[in-house]
């Protein structure tokens, strides 16, 4: 073993030496071109990094003819999509030219909140109200009485905190989303266990795909808490799955819904929502009890299995089954499958980060693969870091914008909530500063720049609480493609986002290449970037030192200046591919001083957690009952019997967004919550019935839909209702609050900090009565 480390420890330091002077790629780009005319069409190459949202980078090319957008087709030689697209991207037209689209900035008198009396004004005076509201709030009150919010979808996770850093506030974040509950809460939980963030291998590191021969097909792809074929989120795509099954993938599948992929599973749990710890733990008791974990792994690159292998004993499958409401056999059936198989990857969804402990069930899962030895090896567990180092196109690293603004006078001021993992990761509480909001302690916010995000609709839990905090701000801005009921509500300055066919960019979220976002088209009216929005207003709180680049193209070369690339060099060959390794711990490429092992605190994968130790939890991953269950709430769940989730993915939408679209509304024209049909006969309602949903928070308004493929009683609704058709003269903001589910879920995070209810609450059911 010694000889093969060595080996391995000298060909990952020749590795790093090599990287350190030019970025080497994968991919040829001989040939590729980004513009060609084609049948009276000009043809763009590019990527479609949102605007509207999405997560993903997918190909396409864009045919325009006398500067219209006439079509939009999935780029076939691109290897992230390989020219597929979802009917969001195929529809993108209606989007883009919708008569409703915010076309110049806008401005309103503070009294009219929630009142159609925009006037459009130029940008100049756009960003002189700004200015003059943002620094009469610091002035008076503190960079820090400032909060900048995000959403989700559009590229902008890299750059909001610029826009904090020039306000020099140090309250950046989600907007309202209660416990950082997407996405966040697993990738520090897990960086806590493995030192990063890992994803499933399904080929996306290769610009060859499937067919590159380092490649394997995963045996089990373990789908826990995701829909990824509707889904198609977190830079992976649904249909990838499909692929690697043509290939021998196997799936289990871990869903209260019979989704499609559960359908094809050899094993579908379809478990009580907010019990998933319990059953990962009790996988891993399982396996450890038939003696089928990988010895090697476990022996060289784990930290305290002997105390974990005690700790889940206190997990036995009996104990599973009754909690989670799974036969003890298909848990047994399930964890000798994983433990016998060659490799095996966790495809994992929100649906974690939606429960209280959230934070937690992700580290059980990664518990899962590490016993198993599903780290850097084909077919299993991968790292996931940004591309050539542009940590921007993500989340940025803690220097990113650190030339660019004076330091933030006061960053002990960031609003953790008293939470010490949100200490540890630099995050702020969306639940503490609502809270801020509402009573002034410590300090009250009294300004919001709000982008990328329509919280009163979408993420924000108890939005019954939320719009009337924000109609008390001193002040604030949204900037969005459409007139939304957040802007509507709130907005003193409204400014215009452009489509992703209206600018240039780089693309994001995603480790396994790098791309260019190529400008198809004039801008509708005077739309501009959000990136060109940041800096053009940011820019007036900074003086000339701090200024590195002149216009757009200026910014991505700026972010580019250590990879190798130019804006323009990226644009002519669309994407790159970075050079890839697999088995990273054994050459030393996870660990900053090139040490072979993991870049965590011992090295080593972590079955103890010493980081949660120090924060004052148990050290292994534990299971907690939901705040709000039929066992935890006994009498609660007298008044409300049905177990409820929310927030599953349908075809068409991206949370709140596309609901203007006509043929994305053809799809899912209304409303609905899914029932099965004993538990909605029991309840007295019929398929398609308008039902009331409430619970001791509040109530929303849905239609029924009844199926066999939903778990008995259980209710999964929609989320991010809004209707635009009914226009902002109504007074009722789009009736964003008539069917809104997330007023039955609680603005409440679990005990780190991290996670939240929104998908374990309780409730019930009647018929809306004509």
């Amino acid at each position: 073993m010694s000889e093969e480390f060595e080996s391995l420890a000298l060909e990952g330091e020749a590795l790093r030496s090599e990287s350190a002077q030019v970025p080497r790629t994968q991919d040829d780009p001989k040939g590729r071109v980004c513009t060609w005319e084609e049948n009276g069409y000009t043809v763009h190459r590019t990527n479609a990094r949102t605007g509207p949202g999405c997560h993903d980078n997918c190909g396409v090319l864009l045919y325009v003819k006398d500067g219209v957008l006439e079509k939009i087709e999935g780029d076939p030689e691109n290897p992230f999509n390989q020219g597929r697209l979802c009917p969001r991207c195929l529809a993108v037209k209606e989007m883009l030219y919708h008569e409703d689209r915010l076309k110049y900035p806008m401005k309103r008198p503070k009294e009219d909140r929630g009142k159609n009396t925009f006037q459009r004004c130029t940008w100049d005076e756009a960003y002189d109200i700004i200015e003059r509201e943002m620094r009469a709030v610091i002035d008076r009150y503190g960079e820090e009485a400032i909060w900048v919010t995000q959403g989700t979808g559009r590229d902008i996770n890299g750059y909001g905190p610029l826009m904090a850093q020039y306000f020099g506030t140090p309250n950046y974040g989600t907007g309202f989303l209660s416990g950082i509950a997407c996405y966040g809460p697993r990738i520090f939980s897990t960086a806590l266990k493995s030192g990063g963030l890992f994803v499933c291998d399904y080929s996306q590191f290769f610009p060859d795909r499937y067919d590159d021969p380092r490649w394997e097909a995963s045996e089990y792809i373990l789908i826990w808490g995701n829909n990824p074929v509707v889904a198609n989120s977190d830079g992976m795509l649904g249909h990838w799955i499909v692929e690697s099954m043509k290939r021998g993938s196997k799936l289990i599948v871990m869903d209260p819904t019979l989704t499609w992929l559960a359908g094809k599973a050899d094993v579908w749990f379809q478990l009580r929502p907010g019990t998933d710890a319990a059953l990962a733990l009790a996988l891993c008791n399982q396996i450890i009890a038939d003696d089928l974990y990988d010895h090697e792994f476990v022996s060289c690159w784990c930290y305290g299995f002997e105390e974990f292998s005690e700790h889940v004993k206190d997990y036995p499958v009996s104990f599973a089954a009754e909690t989670c409401g799974v036969p003890e056999s298909l848990i047994v059936e399930a964890a000798r499958k994983i433990g016998s198989a060659k490799s095996a990857c966790l495809q994992w969804g929100v649906a974690m980060d939606h429960t209280s402990e959230g934070f937690i069930t992700g580290m059980a899962c990664f518990d899962l693969m590490a016993l198993t030895g599903n780290f850097e090896n084909p077919g299993g567990m991968l790292l996931s870091e940004p591309c050539f180092g542009m940590s921007v196109t993500s989340s940025p690293r803690g220097d990113t914008w650190d030339e660019c603004t004076p330091p933030i006078p006061h960053p002990e001021l960031k609003n953790h909530g008293g939470y010490k993992p949100l200490e540890a990761m630099n995050a702020i509480s969306p639940d503490a500063l609502l809270e801020s909001m509402e009573t002034g302690e410590p300090y009250k916010i009294r300004a919001m720049w709000i982008q990328t995000n329509n919280p009163i609709a979408c993420m924000g839990a108890q939005p019954q609480r939320i719009l009337p905090a924000l109609q008390a701000m001193d002040f604030n801005v949204v900037v969005d493609l459409f007139l939304t009921p957040t802007a509507l509500a709130c907005a003193d300055v409204l400014l215009p986002a452009a489509c992703f066919a209206e600018r240039i960019g780089i693309t994001g979220h995603q480790p396994y290449a790098l791309g260019a976002i190529s400008q198809a088209i004039e801008p509708l009216g005077e739309c501009k970037s959000d990136q060109r929005i940041i800096y053009e207003m940011g820019s007036r709180f900074v003086t000339d030192e701090y200024k590195h680049w002149d216009d757009e193209e200026g910014l991505y070369d700026y972010l580019l200046r250590d990879t190798g690339f130019t804006y323009e060099s990226l644009k002519e060959r669309t994407w790159a591919y970075p050079e890839f390794e697999y088995y990273k711990y054994k050459k030393g490429l996870l660990r900053p001083d090139g040490t072979p092992g993991f870049a965590t605190s011992t090295g080593r994968y972590n079955f103890y957690c010493p980081e949660m130790a120090y924060f004052g939890f148990s050290p292994f991953a534990t299971y907690e009952e939901p705040p709000e269950s039929p066992v935890s709430s006994p009498d609660l769940a007298k008044d409300y019997p049905l177990v409820l989730t929310t927030g599953a993915r349908a075809w068409g939408f991206f949370h709140s967004e596309h609901r203007q679209s006509p043929s994305m509304r053809r799809l899912h024209p209304d409303p609905t919550f899914l029932v099965h049909p004993e538990t909605a006969a029991a309840n007295g309602i019929a398929d398609g019935d308008w039902c009331v949903l409430e619970n001791n928070l509040g109530s929303a308004k849905l239609r029924a839909h009844t199926t066999v493929r939903i778990r008995k009683g259980t209710v999964s609704a929609d989320h991010a209702w809004w209707f635009p058709e009914r226009g902002p003269e109504d007074g009722t903001l789009f009736g964003v609050l008539e069917s809104n589910i997330n007023q039955l879920i609680p603005m409440r995070p679990g005990k780190t900090g991290m996670g939240a209810s929104y998908k374990s609450q309780l409730c019930r059911i009647s018929k809306v009565e004509e």
